[in-house]
């Protein structure tokens, strides 16, 4: 299982202005139904808000990896952002958060998405590969650093 087969460049977005962690959310699941990667906007904006009530996904170190199962998606789907701005986020380690990595999973893949889930933290738990990520100034770029990291 490589992260790098989950990334498209059209759901890797930068520099996104959000006023918080609502907010922020919304506009990621808003620009991933524009680049058709889920069915129903509204949906899955909900399944994901549900999740994130059970808990902050904040995982620490300006990074949150917010997620859902959904019938929203034929595949697991992971949309990478950069915030312009940090946000609380309510973290583990109460930093805000300035990298989002929003997955969308299908009911049936359960074992794959949390294998996903725990390869992404792994990764991004790496001072080199956050500080690249934030330093990243295209999409292209962003997906390079992921898979130098995997690699």
């Amino acid at each position: 299982m490589r992260l790098i087969n989950y990334l498209r460049d059209s759901l890797i977005f930068l520099d996104i202005e959000a006023k918080d962690k609502e907010d922020a959310i919304a506009k990621i699941v808003n620009l991933m139904y524009e680049s058709k990667s889920i069915s129903d906007p509204k949906k899955f904006l909900n399944e994901v808000n549900q999740r994130e009530s059970l808990g902050s996904t904040g995982i620490g170190k300006g990074i949150a990896l917010p997620h859902a199962r959904t019938q929203n998606v034929k595949e697991i789907v992971i949309a990478v952002t950069r915030l312009k701005e940090g946000i609380e986020f309510n973290a583990e380690d109460g930093q805000p958060v300035q990298l989002i990595f929003l997955l969308g999973t299908p009911l049936k893949a359960v074992g794959e998405y949390l294998k996903v889930l725990a390869r992404l933290s792994k990764l991004l738990r790496d001072d080199k590969v956050h500080k690249s990520l934030l330093k990243a100034s295209s999409p292209v770029e962003v997906r390079k650093i992921l898979e130098d990291a995997e690699n």
